[in-house]
């Protein structure tokens, strides 16, 4: 099974405001977004499960959460990545798909086969404000990644940003997937 991380994110891999939400209105970003996740198993923090009410249709949620009480409603929960990896596995998933937010993409990064990124060609904070925003983990800082698909889009009417869409690949396995020779 593969597990792969989707996000959007500004030039400092921000990627939500700190009250929560995104920063900015891409509608070509959202339909890249909705198009690869579409019927899929998808692992989601509690915090942007809330967040995205009311958006998982056709989708298959597994909520990333501490508490032992939270009921999604709609699908199911799971304490640890390893866990959600492990139930979507036995569910017969293809694919696990990361959605966020960022501490989940930070705990999910060692199991990542792929990552499907949009790299928006904004600055939505720096200097001291970086800390207050929600961020992607530096995702190239211990991991080798290969380009398979770039595609570049320039800023027009809809979308007030120019972006690249890019999804890489983990070019060797990392020894930092635990749980992952099992499931294989």
């Amino acid at each position: 099974m593969k597990v792969s991380m989707i996000a959007a994110m500004d030039r400092h891999r921000v990627i939500a405001k700190p009250e929560g939400g995104l920063p900015w209105k891409l509608p070509r970003d959202v339909k890249r977004f909705r198009d690869y996740c579409a019927g899929k198993h998808l692992l989601v923090g509690r915090r942007t499960f809330e967040e995205m009410d009311g958006w998982f249709t056709d989708h298959k949620p597994i909520v990333l959460t501490h508490s032992r009480e939270h009921d999604t409603g709609l699908g199911q929960t799971a304490h640890t990545v390893e866990e959600a990896v492990t139930e979507a596995f036995e569910d017969g998933a293809p694919e696990l798909v990361v959605v966020g937010g960022g501490a989940v993409f930070a705990a999910a990064l060692p199991f990542a086969d792929e990552l499907v990124l949009t790299r928006v060609d904004l600055e939505v904070a720096g200097g001291d404000d970086l800390e207050d925003y929600p961020r992607f983990p530096d995702y190239e800082a211990e991991v080798e990644w290969e380009t398979i698909h770039e595609e570049h889009h320039e800023a027009d009417v809809e979308n007030p940003a120019a972006m690249n869409f890019l999804t890489l690949r983990r070019v060797r396995p990392s020894s930092l997937r635990p749980g992952r020779l099992h499931l294989l």
